[in-house]
């Protein structure tokens, strides 16, 4: 029996279809296996994909994460679910205290939404140590949020440590645009539930699972800076050149405008009785340095001028001159990574499971001696 017109056109449809979809999914797998952007850590914009709900607003410290939230977090390179208990801190709720109890503050990397719970160098350093610790980390924050939530927190936590995280790559920024932050989240109710990410739900599915399609979107943005049409190249080009000789005396004076910040969380820390101690993170730029020259180069700056401990350094001589503990964490990522390990995740930019791994032992061992 002969077989049907329409019949054909499916057959052949389908052929196209198939031939289409497998050609795809090799691309796709090549994909796979090229090395990732050396400026991918600005270039594909992670937090689009966190889940909407997350965060709320805070009169206090402009936001938090949302008391109750139980949810997932879902992008390239990883998918970890995540509960925030009824103070707004990652992880189950508060039980009596029986032991030490640290209160860890930070931004996205002390959150540390791309590995579970038990990888995230705060819990890994209560093992370590034998102690408690509390992880009142939020993506964004700067030293004046960490400030707010330290109050807010140290009644009903009672720490007896507190340890910040101060991320060289955009807390100095994060603190230059503290007053606003506060005065736009106060013209919200508070508790208002924040939207986390701008992409369509199309674009999320694709850029949580295709590395073709974080390629392609990747390629986009880098067209739009080269074209001068990127909001976010005049912010990225500021922060990175702290990193640079170019920016040396716009590092001094972001220095001295996170100074007072400094100064009031250690006099609140002092007051209460408890200790502080303040680690440095730098971004994976500055510690895996086959990034350097794409991250720089993606605004305009020379590799050549890159004077890559340049932010570190600077805050070490200030928080020493405050009385204030320091714990740089770049020698000791630097140090694995030069050993052969990848300490940074490859689209993302924060730290992955051996990354945490590092800062828990370099962190045990700066708090093992007492200024």
């Amino acid at each position: 029996m002969p077989v049907s017109p329409v019949k054909r056109w499916l057959s052949r449809a389908l052929l196209v279809l198939g031939g289409l979809f497998v050609g795809v999914l090799l691309v796709e797998l090549g994909a796979r296996m090229l090395p990732a952007d050396g400026a991918a850590e600005l270039l594909f914009n992670a937090p689009d994909n966190a889940p909407t709900g997350m965060y709320s607003a805070d009169h206090q410290a402009a936001y938090i994460p949302t008391p109750g939230f139980d949810g997932e977090i879902h992008s390239m390179g990883y998918r970890v679910p995540l509960r925030i208990n009824a103070q707004g801190l990652r992880g189950p709720e508060l039980t009596p205290k029986t032991q030490e109890r640290w209160l860890v503050l930070g931004d996205s990397f002390t959150f540390a939404a791309q590995v579970l719970e038990e990888q995230t160098f705060a819990q890994l350093l209560a093992t370590t140590l034998g102690v408690e610790a509390w992880n009142a980390g939020a993506d964004g924050y700067g030293t004046g949020h960490e400030l707010a939530r330290y109050l807010a927190l140290e009644s009903a936590l009672a720490p007896d440590v507190v340890l910040l995280v101060f991320f060289t790559g955009n807390d100095f920024s994060d603190n230059q645009r503290w007053p606003q932050s506060l005065e736009m989240a106060r013209r919200r109710p508070q508790g208002t539930v924040l939207n986390s990410g701008f992409r369509t739900p199309w674009q999320q599915a694709l850029s949580r699972r295709s590395v073709l399609y974080g390629m392609w979107e990747m390629g986009v943005r880098r067209r739009k800076i080269a074209s001068g049409r990127s909001e976010d190249a005049h912010r990225w080009r500021g922060e990175l050149a702290l990193f640079h000789s170019e920016g040396a005396k716009e590092l001094d004076s972001l220095v001295r405008n996170s100074r007072p910040s400094i100064r009031s969380l250690r006099d609140q820390v002092r007051k209460a009785g408890d200790r502080l101690i303040v680690a440095l993170a730098s971004p994976a730029f500055a510690v895996e340095t086959h990034r350097t020259a794409a991250t720089l180069g993606l605004v305009g700056l020379d590799p050549q001028g890159a004077l890559l401990q340049a932010p570190e350094d600077a805050m070490v001589r200030m928080l020493r001159a405050e009385g204030v503990q320091a714990c740089p964490l770049s020698g000791p990522l630097r140090t694995a990574y030069e050993g052969g390990e990848q300490v940074y995740l490859d689209f993302d930019g924060h730290w992955n499971v051996q990354g945490h791994a590092v800062v828990a032992q370099a962190l045990a061992e700066c708090a093992a001696v007492r200024p």
